[in-house]
């Protein structure tokens, strides 16, 4: 598929996001990062997932766009090393240490994770080398490891050679350390920032301290009290101090935000 189209006085840009439960197409221009066009494919079942990413790249649509680069994103687990401990060769073994249980993963059908008997039903997904994917996060001087089935990664560079690959907490963790690079710097130089982003059915969090990243990990939490169980056990952990460090909060409920108002002295919404 020719990255050339009808559009051509206007750059575009054009993000395919792999998730569980299917694939999220976007398409935003260059010159401002508006979005212009949207579309959603849903995937019933882990195997059904290389044909309807198949049919989904031959949209007539794709063809009207000069695309100036093309992104897969992977939304799954992942960890992160510091650069200087990163090894290509060690990516498995860590991956798997991270997660036990990444050879299984919870089935779906129409879209919605599917239960026999009140259990989740789970398909055998067996992680593979050839699975595992890596981001360099040089101004943070770390790398994060994460997992794309190379079928995925192949279909998609039969129509775009030139995709980059990347992984959703690797994003969320490049957006926190630009934010966190325009604070003015404080009186404190031992003062932390930390920052959270809440979504539907997990979190991600990020501490900072100087410039330099401490501690950066995604959680799985579906409910405000599990969130709150979550964030204030991995405050205690890093030592972090309730009335001198700072939190940052994206998408948490008014809930959510209140209860951590009663342990976190400065707490914001952004």
């Amino acid at each position: 598929m020719l990255a050339t189209g009808s559009k051509s006085l206007t750059g575009f840009r054009l993000s395919i996001r792999s998730s569980a439960d299917g694939f999220s197409f976007s398409v935003s221009s260059t010159l401002d990062g508006s979005v212009v066009q949207t579309d959603r494919f849903s995937v019933a079942e882990p195997a059904a997932a290389p044909d309807v990413l198949r049919q989904a790249l031959q949209k007539p649509y794709l063809m009207d766009y000069r695309f100036q680069s093309v992104e897969l994103v992977a939304d799954t687990k992942s960890t992160i090393v510091p650069l200087e401990h990163f090894n290509k060769s060690d990516m498995l073994a860590f991956y798997r240490l991270c997660f036990p249980t990444a050879n299984t993963q919870r089935s779906t059908v129409n879209g919605q994770w599917s239960t026999v008997n009140g259990q989740w039903s789970t398909v055998n997904v067996q992680c593979s080398m050839a699975d595992m994917q890596y981001q360099i996060l040089s101004a943070l001087e770390a790398v994060m490891i994460f997992r794309l089935d190379q079928s995925i990664l192949r279909i998609v560079q039969e129509c775009y050679p030139d995709v980059k690959v990347c992984c959703t907490d690797a994003q969320q963790l490049e957006h926190f350390a630009a934010k966190h690079e325009k604070r003015p710097a404080p009186e404190n130089m031992e003062q932390c920032d930390a920052y959270l982003h809440v979504e539907a059915e997990r979190f991600f969090i990020a501490v900072f301290r100087r410039s330099k990243l401490l501690y950066a990990a995604s959680q799985a939490a579906d409910n405000d009290s599990d969130r709150i169980f979550l964030v204030l056990g991995i405050w205690k952990a890093l030592g972090l101090n309730a009335q001198q460090d700072n939190l940052h909060l994206e998408g948490a409920s008014k809930d959510l935000q209140k209860t951590l108002a009663e342990y976190i002295l400065n707490l914001s919404e952004e």
